[in-house]
């Protein structure tokens, strides 16, 4: 496996294991995006540091990092809310749905970009589709 793909896996444990954790931290929705912000900006602050003239580079587009900026507070918003008011027999299942509906949209972004529509990727979507709507029942 490349490191891409290391990073990739690492990545998706600790993207698994953080709302868990969050899940029983007893914070409310909007507090605990707070904390979890906060402490991201800390942990990530040392490491950009000597990163920030790329904001000035001409091949930067700053609309588009602010509005991922928008959508990933008001997901976080959203989703942090779900922590909070989820049980834990419940927030498993709530986790998944989320994440299915989280892997249709970039699936669905490959297949404008590439123009490619396969018998697969159809039955990807429905399975996912029909996997989303056996785990709410």
């Amino acid at each position: 496996m490349d490191s891409l793909s290391v990073r990739a896996v690492m990545s998706g444990i600790l993207f698994g294991v953080w709302p868990l954790l969050m899940n029983r931290s007893g914070l409310g929705g909007n507090i605990a995006s707070f904390v979890i912000v906060f402490v991201m900006f800390v942990c990530i602050l040392p490491f950009s540091i000597g990163n920030f003239g790329e904001i000035f580079d001409a091949n930067v587009n700053l609309k588009f990092a602010v509005g991922a900026a928008v959508f990933g507070a008001v997901a976080m918003l959203l989703f942090n809310s779900i922590l909070s008011k989820a049980t834990p027999q419940n927030i498993g299942l709530l986790f998944v749905l989320m994440i299915i509906t989280q892997i249709i949209v970039p699936a669905i972004y490959h297949v404008i970009m590439t123009g490619e529509v396969t018998i697969t990727k159809i039955a990807g979507f429905m399975l996912a589709i029909i996997a989303a709507i056996l785990l709410i029942l």
